[in-house]
């Protein structure tokens, strides 16, 4: 081609304003060429990308220029051509990505020749990536897994399940979760059927934790789909797996998780899974879980009644607010119980609704002073400067925040329930100690690379990101954090995995339900 004759000895300009003529006139007769010049770089970056882009633009709908590109000895050409091949295109494209995958290329290359091959959808390609699922670099895995799923091919749902079933993190409790079973996992939801669902969910209170959370984030994710899986599970599983179910519909948001919900809300009996319950319905927006929530201001557990009263502030209506002040009206023992967990939940939404209704506005003010909650007053004297007025202007003033004077002691508590949260919160006011709150392992652990001067942590066993174990063994690494006490609640059937949380670091363990009372005892004995 006579524009690219003595290519390297034009200057510059000369070279980008030849490359932009053979672009713009589409002068195939220029791409071998430009494979000589892309398989060997000039140096000139601007010129070097000019040439790549000159020539991917003039591959595009060039099959049989594609085809000769893949074999071409330059790894960098038949890249690019394998990148070009991803549009699609013709059963014998097909079959010259697949000539190349079997010549045994770079792991990158293999790569991108599984990627450009999921665009054909082909049944007759399942035999073909199989054998990738277990190759050992993660891309390969990734990709294969993608374009296996896409196809699907039965046979495809079964070898992933086989993966897993067989993989270290379902034998061990302390495996972790490798890269490669999270996929698997991830990629057999893409078959939504009964096997799926009875599969997965055999998985939704495993020992593992990590493999736990990838379990559980899949399962959320299919949406709609397996909500049946999950009521069965509310129907026929152990404890905590019901709670996990419970826990898992909330996450999915669907509306007819709130039916499914609320029917199995008689029937809960253990505390542990009544608060899930309540704290999935406070997720689903429906009016289902207003009704439920409503239902559960008559519950008298202090930890209970938080989850309650939490999901109801973010559900906050007209209906809501009427029940409210006709509980709260009644002055008896339950009403001082919805009134401490108003305050103790920080439940703004609540909180304004009810002082606007005024019926109930001394009670609700005198509640909050009574906490002696620093962080409650405050959050509900700023909620009170928002509505504006004369009158909620001096009833900030009523609100005294008061000398916070120095806390003895500082704790940290790391867990995924707002509700809990907030019950901690609640705990630490009544006993004068400072509180800091963060939603998962993670979110702590980074926490304390900023501010490590606490007396003792508080955490979950099971929590998105980094749960209470391995928070636990990332502190115990760190010699300034390896003498501060870390408190671990966990349910009744979770003690299984109390060998390894002590093997961890864990000082000691309290098991829920528990309450105020409980907690506090707990808390002395962490100090004692």
């Amino acid at each position: 081609m006579d524009l690219l004759k003595d290519f390297a000895q034009k200057d510059m300009i000369e070279q980008i304003v030849c490359l932009d003529e053979i672009k713009e006139s589409k002068l195939v007769d220029a791409i071998p060429g430009l494979w000589s010049l892309y398989a060997n770089p000039l140096g000139d970056q601007a010129v070097d990308e000019m040439v790549y882009h000159t020539l991917f633009d003039l591959l595009a709908g060039r099959e049989q220029e594609i085809i000769a590109g893949l074999e071409h000895e330059a790894t960098a050409v038949r890249l690019m051509c394998v990148r070009r091949a991803a549009d699609g295109g013709s059963p014998a494209l097909k079959d010259a990505l697949v000539k190349l995958l079997g010549s045994k290329p770079a792991n990158e290359l293999i790569a991108e020749v599984i990627r450009a091959l999921g665009s054909y959808k082909d049944a007759e390609l399942t035999d073909i990536l199989l054998p990738y699922l277990k190759h050992e670099d993660y891309s390969v895995v990734a990709w294969a897994m993608r374009d296996l799923a896409a196809i699907h091919d039965l046979r495809v749902r079964d070898a992933l399940m086989a993966m897993v079933s067989e993989s270290k993190e379902v034998r061990s409790v302390d495996a972790g979760c490798d890269l490669r079973t999270a996929l698997a996992v991830e990629n057999i939801a893409n078959f939504p059927d009964d096997t799926t669902s009875a599969f997965l969910i055999g998985f939704i209170h495993h020992a593992n934790p990590s493999f736990r959370r990838v379990v559980i984030s899949t399962l959320a994710g299919m949406g709609e789909g397996i909500l049946s899986a999950l009521e069965k599970c509310l129907d026929t599983g152990d404890k905590d797996e019901k709670i996990m179910a419970a826990n898992v519909i909330g996450m999915t948001g669907k509306k007819r998780g709130a039916d499914i919900l609320v029917a199995h809300l008689e029937n809960a009996g253990d505390g542990n899974l009544k608060f899930a319950i309540y704290e999935a319905l406070g997720r689903i927006s429906s009016m289902r879980s207003v009704i439920g929530l409503t239902d559960g201001l008559a519950e008298q557990d202090d930890l209970v009644l938080i989850a309650v009263v939490t999901g109801l502030d973010h559900q906050c209506n007209p209906g809501v607010v009427k029940m409210l002040n006709e509980t709260i009206a009644r002055g008896d023992a339950q009403s001082q119980r919805v009134l401490s967990a108003i305050i103790t939940s920080h439940a703004r939404q609540v909180f304004a609704a009810l002082y606007k209704d005024g019926g109930q506005r001394t009670a609700l003010l005198a509640a909050v002073q009574k906490s002696g909650d620093h962080e409650a007053i405050g959050a509900f004297r700023a909620e009170l400067d928002r509505i504006g007025g004369d009158q909620a202007a001096k009833d900030i003033q009523q609100l005294s925040l008061g000398e916070a004077g120095a806390k003895e002691k500082r704790i940290l508590a790391a867990d995924d329930s707002k509700a809990m949260l907030f019950f901690y919160k609640g705990v630490a006011a009544d006993l004068g100690m400072e509180l800091v709150t963060v939603e998962d392992g993670k979110k702590a652990f980074d926490y304390l690379q900023i501010d490590s001067e606490f007396d003792l942590i508080i955490t979950d066993m099971n929590m998105p990101n980094m749960d209470g174990i391995e928070l636990t063994r990332e502190i115990r690494k760190k010699a300034e954090w390896a003498k501060i006490p870390v408190l671990m609640a966990t349910t009744e059937s979770e003690k299984t995995q109390s060998e390894l949380a002590r093997q961890a670091g864990v000082t000691d363990f309290i098991t829920k339900p528990f309450s105020k009372d409980d907690f506090k005892v707990k808390i002395g004995q962490m100090f004692a």
